[in-house]
């Protein structure tokens, strides 16, 4: 059955993490991730805004057009569209690329 997960994480993803994850994931589940997207926030990156969204294995990613507004708490939102997904382990994961104590 075709379903949705949408995850919020506080805080500052660290890019190479998040990098390793996304190329897994797409790696081992690309036949059950029909759509991904989500607006970033990456540690060491300044007030930047990233984005992302893919289709199966296929993700674009950049700069987002606006940035982080001064005392916008940096919630980092992804949204899977798929087969058998997995909210915990997606969560869990994700939760792991965060940077303990970022500021910026």
């Amino acid at each position: 059955m075709v379903s949705s997960c949408g995850i919020s994480v506080e805080g500052f993803l660290d890019v190479p993490k998040f990098n390793i994850f996304m190329a897994e994931l797409l790696q081992t589940r690309a036949a059950d991730l029909y759509r991904s997207k989500g607006v970033l926030s990456f540690a060491g990156q300044g007030d930047q805004k990233f984005v992302f969204q893919g289709v199966h294995e296929q993700i674009d990613f950049g700069p987002a057009q606006t940035q982080w507004q001064k005392g916008e708490r940096r919630v980092s939102k992804i949204v899977f569209i798929g087969r058998n997904l997995d909210r915990k382990f997606l969560t869990e994961k994700i939760e792991s690329c965060l940077v303990p104590g970022a500021t910026e």
